[in-house]
């Protein structure tokens, strides 16, 4: 009955997109060059930096959050330089596959997929390589559910001189970023996760030091990622055609974060990752990040002994709801769900209810409604 154009997408994005904002995105297309656009647009740079806390501009551009890591270590390093990628899942190794292939041979710190980084792993390396001029972090790994100490780590790099970039792709919009708290000189983010939009959109901010560390760097992006061509025009002037109408999307979707609060979205966030987490604990289920690291946006577990992890998917799929498998190494091994953006309440429930239904017709030893009646239990109090 239900194919996977019609599943709810209880994957780690793509999500599911709120009415409003397709609707914002089926309006005339404006011409990118009028004052209509750049006011539509300068709302959204006002909106976006309250959602990570910042007074620096945002940049919308055209491309998939990994354009921005590209851009990020394209712009502020050169061949040679020491940049150190902190490395616990596949996202990880996707900024220290771009490193490898601009900068050469870098250090990095890898610890085994589900475990976090912590401070002490980061100082250790740092004192190994005093010469490093940029960390990279993921911090929020989609791919093993680990909520990577950010804040932290971040004070470690920027007491050894180096620059902080941190892939938010999964985090911001969702869960606590502060950019100038937390002093992160290069953010990255994604349309398609906690800020509830198509694919399409790569949001890239970044600190003084870092546009410093650019304006000097002669090897850096010469031309489509050099972001400091965004920089050096009016707001909402780009020097390349934006995706209009994605444009007119973010700002229903900023909208509808502002009308939330940030601070109850991100507790709304919190819950539903609670909630789950218990959910499958309670069904005997093992979560598969460390436990003071699990994400408040997407959970992994260990699939159940004797259950096939494609027919786990398969069932959940006919049932109505799409979910993750392990990716990289966990192939097989893990199953994932993203509780992001529009996951409340009742997509919860649905979602926690045919995961049991579909677990138990894989072959899982579980009990019909343990994982939901925990879920109910959460909520009434």
């Amino acid at each position: 009955m239900y194919s996977s154009g019609r599943a709810f997408l209880a994957i780690p994005g793509p999500v599911e997109v709120h009415p409003l904002v397709y609707e914002a995105m089926n309006r005339r297309t404006y011409g990118h060059r009028t004052s209509h656009f750049r006011e539509i647009y300068a709302d959204c740079v006002e909106k976006f930096q309250q959602t990570i806390k910042t007074t620096r501009i945002p940049q919308f551009h055209s491309g998939s959050g990994s354009l921005g890591l590209h851009a990020a270590i394209t712009n502020l390093t050169k061949p040679g330089d020491i940049v150190l990628n902190l490395v616990n899942g596949k996202f990880g190794e996707r900024v220290e596959n771009i490193t490898s292939k601009f900068v050469g041979d870098s250090p990095s710190v890898k610890v085994p997929y589900g475990q976090a980084i912590t401070p002490e792993m980061v100082r250790a390396k740092l004192d190994t390589f005093p010469d490093t001029s940029l960390v990279t972090i993921t911090h929020n790994e989609t791919s093993t559910g680990v909520l990577n100490p950010l804040h932290e780590i971040s004070k470690v790099v920027h007491n050894h001189g180096a620059l902080l970039m941190a892939d938010c792709i999964t985090s911001a919009g969702g869960d606590i970023v502060e950019m100038d708290k937390w002093n992160i000189d290069f953010f990255v983010s994604g349309s398609q996760k906690c800020y509830g939009l198509p694919p399409g959109l790569s949001f890239m901010v970044f600190s003084d030091q870092a546009e410093e560390v650019m304006r000097n760097n002669g090897s850096r992006s010469e031309f489509y990622a050099d972001v400091l061509q965004f920089n050096d025009t009016k707001l909402g002037v780009t020097p390349f055609t934006p995706a209009v109408n994605m444009i007119y999307g973010l700002q229903a979707a900023l909208n509808l974060i502002m009308e939330e609060g940030l601070d109850k979205r991100i507790s709304r966030h919190r819950l539903m990752g609670k909630l789950y987490r218990d959910a499958m604990t309670s069904l005997g289920l093992e979560l598969f990040a460390q436990e003071q690291y699990r994400s408040n946006t997407v959970t992994a577990t260990n699939v159940p002994k004797n259950v096939d992890v494609d027919v786990l998917r398969s069932n959940s799929l006919a049932l109505g709801v799409m979910i993750a498998g392990g990716e990289g190494t966990m192939k097989g091994n893990i199953f994932r769900v993203g509780h992001m953006n529009l996951v409340g309440p009742r997509e919860m429930l649905m979602i926690v209810s045919v995961l049991e239904l579909a677990m138990k017709r894989a072959g899982a030893d579980i009990e019909l409604g343990r994982g939901t009646r925990s879920i109910q239990e959460g909520l009434a109090h």
